[in-house]
């Protein structure tokens, strides 16, 4: 007959039984971990609940909404000069690595903005800014009502934009209320495919350090959709697509073409520019030089840079 020894009893037992109840130091660890809460915050929200963990995780989170909505009505006015410029991409466009690469196109650019350059440098704010972008690529909007593929979002709205955790604004009410510092949404726009679909479009972006964003529409005229299937061509669309973003941002891009604003100083249109972003021996050659060699060598009827935004922190 099997017969279980005594050490083996012993270790089913431990196995087998609850685990031992959390020391009331281990409980104020986790609610920290899980709330960012002061330690002192940590531990009234375990005495005002009698130590039950969810029900002090629930209060701490009411007490920091309440907290951060207050001291965000107290700080609301201080100025807000730093930041970061963000951006979303949803939808890359035709081929693209981003989304589904059916050929839709949806991405955005938001200014977040704060008190000071320490605290537009940290995680918590990238982190913060990167979500209201992403938020924002989503927003709804009737392209019909603008000619242009960029649609300004009402500031307003967006704060009100649900979130998983609430909305935009409690997301920056929460940040507010554990750094102490004012922060501000500035603006917002969204990026989708304008109504000319006679062209293939595809989405590009750089950000520079957070305080320069470029958000570019290239609108190209294969003579057939066979060229996204080939690898190669792939390859070089998204280092010639990469170029053109880091350029855009780069310069103080204001246009695309010299016929936009014929009295524009050269170096401020795309076209005119050297290509020097994209480097090698098309560096001192002007972007529309370069675009035409493009085309020529992969056999397109047309490729150009249909639209740009170029935002710059505290800059309109």
């Amino acid at each position: 007959m099997f017969k279980i020894t005594q050490p083996a009893r012993s270790y089913l037992c431990r196995f087998y039984s609850s685990a031992p109840p959390k020391t009331r130091a281990q409980l104020v660890a986790e609610l920290r971990k899980l709330s960012n809460a002061p330690i002192i915050k940590a531990r009234q929200a375990l005495d005002e609940n009698n130590g039950d963990f969810d029900a002090a995780l629930q209060w701490l989170e009411e007490d920091m909404r309440k907290s951060g909505a207050e001291k965000a009505e107290k700080i609301k006015g201080r100025a807000t000069s730093e930041g970061l410029i963000s951006i979303s991409v949803l939808e890359g466009g035709l081929g693209s690595r981003i989304g589904s690469g059916s050929g839709s196109v949806r991405a955005s650019i938001i200014e977040l903005n704060c008190e000071s350059d320490f605290v537009s440098r940290t995680q918590e704010f990238a982190g913060l800014a990167a979500e209201i972008a992403h938020v924002a690529a989503q927003s709804p909007v009737r392209l019909q009502q603008s000619a242009s593929p960029f649609v300004p979002l009402s500031v307003g709205v967006l704060l009100q934009a649900p979130h998983k955790s609430g909305t935009v604004n409690s997301l920056i009410t929460d940040l507010i209320a554990r750094i102490g510092e004012n922060i501000s949404l500035r603006r917002a726009t969204l990026l989708s495919l304008p109504q000319n679909l006679d062209s293939v479009f595809r989405v590009t972006s750089h950000l520079h350090q957070g305080r320069v964003g470029a958000l570019d529409l290239i609108s190209l005229k294969p003579s057939g959709s066979s060229l996204f299937k080939d690898d190669a061509f792939i390859g070089d669309l998204e280092k010639l697509e990469r170029a053109l973003a880091r350029q855009t941002a780069g310069f103080m891009t204001l246009a695309i073409d010299q016929t936009q604003n014929p009295e524009a100083d050269p170096e401020t249109v795309l076209y005119e520019q050297p290509f020097m972003m994209l480097g090698g021996q098309d560096a001192s050659v002007p972007v529309r030089k370069v675009l035409h060699q493009w085309q020529k060598k992969w056999g397109l009827d047309d490729i150009s840079v249909f639209d740009f935004a170029r935002w710059e922190v505290g800059k309109n």
